[in-house]
């Protein structure tokens, strides 16, 4: 699908000649498509030419790296090679707050723009306020035009983000829904697009879903948790989304339980089904993957980050072997992290047959603060029986917590009593699916809160993280 860009000439329409901010990201987006069909080690060595740069920064700047660096070997103006940088520390959570100012640049390249500060929502259980430039920004824009580009969406079409709405002020007194002339930054900076609509997610469901039936959008984006709360008051009342393309999740891990039950649920032709799809990002490090039409395989940008997958003794893991995601901002000179452990798990896939050479994320398992604690002091992840749970229609939310060594809750928000039978069946397949070495019992309640940013914790892990009280 071909889009004309806006053109930054009156009277230039076809072929347009784009203002000097959407030339820039247009410039960009072409080097993109030749580098992602770049073989491996090419893209490696572009990255090590970036990150020569970013390493002899912060060496000079950053008080926090200057003498970490020199030990490891790194010598300002020197190439960046695969052993050195097995040499280079990596960085956790905790060593970051530690840090603190330490980990700020006491100067920046004048073109690398204003600094901007944005704090993690915690969901690894140690918050984290990272700075960065609007060249940061920027390469984020790009991403985000490449990602449209992949998904050749309909730009004349209705853009729908179910989140959190800051400018609703009042929730009391004010509407949840905010309606846009455009889809916003970057996409409507370069391009003409359709309406946006902004749909504040501090509405019940059963409201939610009213006015997602009545505006009909094309695109959706919001949480996988919301998701699932959506699609069960979707499925209670019988009523289904029309004329809804794509589901795009965002801040939560998107469970293949959930994919196949959305679109089981609301695609409306067998011919053309609901495409959901997932976008995979932090504050820290921007957009980290996102997803090709062809096979829906999550792609590492690797133009915009390094990302590492490691075992525990700091070795890389081979495909198909799950371990700790490390990684490295390219362009962030304001706040270097540098081979920064984010507290996450995932899993390299094999080459996706778009044809496309960017490394693929077969799975993202969770998080550390989302891993199950056994009782002999090992972790794994929570299997639970997620599928029992999502087939009992009377259920609205649910959440898992450990809340002791050998003690697992089910927190459950219910529209109608459970039978005796609904009861013992999703105890029994959790505590299978926990590997049977817990005590499972069921915890009613009015509300399952979510976290500030919108985000929800399907499982939680309350004996090694406790919460921190209100």
């Amino acid at each position: 699908m071909f889009n004309l860009p806006h053109s930054g000439i009156p009277g230039a329409a076809f072929p347009a000649v784009p203002s000097q901010a959407s030339a820039a990201m247009l410039a960009v987006l072409h080097q993109f498509r030749a580098t992602e069909r770049l073989p491996s080690p090419d893209m490696e060595n572009l990255q090590f030419r970036q990150l020569e740069a970013l390493l002899s920064h912060a060496v000079r700047v950053v008080p926090y790296y200057g003498p970490k660096l020199s030990v490891a070997g790194f010598i300002p103006g020197k190439p960046v090679t695969a052993e050195l940088w097995q040499r280079l520390p990596v960085l956790d959570r905790a060593q970051v707050q530690e840090a603190g100012t330490q980990l700020h640049a006491r100067e920046l390249p004048a073109a690398h723009g204003s600094v901007a500060t944005a704090t993690t929502s915690g969901s690894s259980g140690r918050p984290v306020t990272v700075r960065k430039t609007a060249l940061f920004q920027f390469y984020w824009q790009c991403i985000t035009l490449r990602d449209q580009e992949w998904q050749e969406r309909d730009l004349g079409a209705t853009w729908m983000a179910i989140l959190r709405d800051d400018q609703r002020t009042d929730p009391a007194m004010q509407k949840p829904l905010r309606r846009t002339s455009s889809w916003g930054d970057p996409i409507a900076t370069v391009y003409p697009t359709g309406p946006g609509l902004f749909l504040d997610y501090r509405t019940a469901a059963s409201e939610l879903l009213d006015i997602i039936l009545q505006e009909r959008p094309t695109y959706i984006v919001t949480f996988p948790s919301l998701l699932r709360e959506l699609v069960r008051e979707s499925q209670a009342s019988g009523l289904l989304p029309e004329g809804l393309r794509e589901v795009r999740t965002t801040g939560e891990t998107l469970r293949t339980e959930l994919r196949e039950l959305i679109v089981a649920a609301w695609s409306t032709s067998k011919e053309t089904p609901l495409r959901v799809s997932e976008i995979y990002s932090t504050a820290e490090a921007g957009i980290i993957a996102v997803p090709c039409r062809e096979e829906n395989s999550l792609h590492v940008q690797s133009e915009g980050v390094k990302l590492e997958i490691l075992r525990d003794d700091g070795s890389p893991c081979k495909t198909g072997e799950e371990g700790r995601v490390v990684l490295t901002s390219l362009h962030n000179f304001a706040m270097p992290l540098i081979r920064y452990e984010i507290g996450d798990r995932a899993v390299f896939g094999p080459a996706c047959r778009c044809g496309r050479f960017l490394p693929v994320l077969a799975a993202i398992p969770g998080r550390a603060r989302d891993m199950l604690t056994m009782p002999d002091g090992q972790h794994r992840f929570p299997y639970y029986a997620h599928n029992t749970m999502m087939q009992v229609d009377a259920i609205v939310q649910h959440q898992v917590a450990q809340t002791d060594l050998d003690q697992v809750e089910i927190r459950l928000v219910v529209r109608r009593p459970l039978t005796v039978t609904e009861e013992a069946h999703i105890i029994g397949a959790a505590t299978r699916g926990l590997g049977g070495a817990h005590k499972v019992q069921l915890v009613y309640r009015s509300e399952i809160l979510r976290q500030a940013s919108g985000k929800f914790a399907e499982f939680v892990n309350e004996f090694e993280n406790p919460p921190t009280p209100s």
